[in-house]
């Protein structure tokens, strides 16, 4: 027992400790990441040759604006080829056909035999699938033709290019990075104590270290499943970022949830 004399004042020091931060816990400080609403990877779904990039990195677009151009001078050429094996096609499919009738007629006239009937009828039926072929192989090179064009899905914000001009991609390969940041995510994780009191839609105000603006938007998500090991869960507060005051990455303090702090 003498030998442990000098340690228990060390040891009340700790407990002590700990006594404080458990009481404490929901006074510190809660971290807020801006996260852009939503982001995309846009890839080619062809080979081919970029052409040119409408929009360079930070410059916002809308939504359908062309965001970059693949070389069409092969699928152009593809479509023309296609369009002419269709016309082909229809022009066999309507001679097969009347020939088919002619016999029919001439059957009933006795001036032609049934073989023949029959032999009329598969050739129309076989032109007439020929026909369908072709111009589903029609539809196909002007969709091919249409993904030489990329356009934007949402209003937002090229992030990066993935390739360079002039440079040959393959089909599925990432071309482009936008983000919408016209809505930005204030993502963060809160003691689970309060999660009984936080409900979709109630106001989440924090304050963001880049600009010293405090801003309030409303609990968009909450996760599933909270985190045993922290004894936190994540939420998601949508926040209105049509000024563009405020860029993804950018961090910030939690204030208050709702109409108090949370607690």
């Amino acid at each position: 027992m003498k030998n442990l004399s000098p340690i228990l004042p060390l040891l009340l020091v700790f407990l002590v400790s700990l006594s404080g931060a458990e009481m404490t816990y929901d006074s510190l400080p809660v971290k807020v990441v801006l996260f852009p609403y939503r982001e995309a990877i846009l890839s080619t779904q062809i080979d081919g040759v970029v052409e040119k990039y409408s929009f360079r990195p930070g410059e916002r677009f809308r939504k359908n604006d062309v965001l970059l151009k693949l070389d069409e001078t092969k699928y152009n050429n593809d479509l023309l080829r296609m369009r002419s094996l269709m016309k082909e096609a229809e022009l066999n499919a309507a001679y097969a056909k009347q020939k088919w009738e002619d016999n029919r007629r001439l059957f009933k006239e006795d001036l032609q035999s049934e073989i023949e009937v029959m032999k009329s009828e598969l050739d129309a039926n076989v032109s007439a699938e020929r026909f369908q072929t072709a111009r589903i192989n029609y539809a196909d090179a002007l969709l091919q033709l249409a993904f030489c064009t990329i356009k934007a899905p949402f209003d937002g914000t090229v992030e990066k290019h993935l390739t360079r001009e002039f440079e040959t991609v393959r089909n599925g390969q990432p071309l482009i990075s936008i983000i919408d940041d016209n809505r930005l995510l204030g993502v963060m994780n809160l003691p689970t104590t309060w999660l009984p009191k936080i409900k979709i839609g109630i106001p989440v105000t924090f304050k963001v270290n880049e600009t010293g603006s405090v801003v309030t938007g409303t609990v968009f998500e909450i996760a599933g499943r909270a985190d045993h090991r922290s004894e936190t869960i994540e939420i998601k507060v949508l926040l209105d970022n049509a000024g563009h005051r405020f860029s993804a990455g950018m961090s910030g303090t939690l204030m208050k949830v709702g109409d108090g702090n949370g607690k």
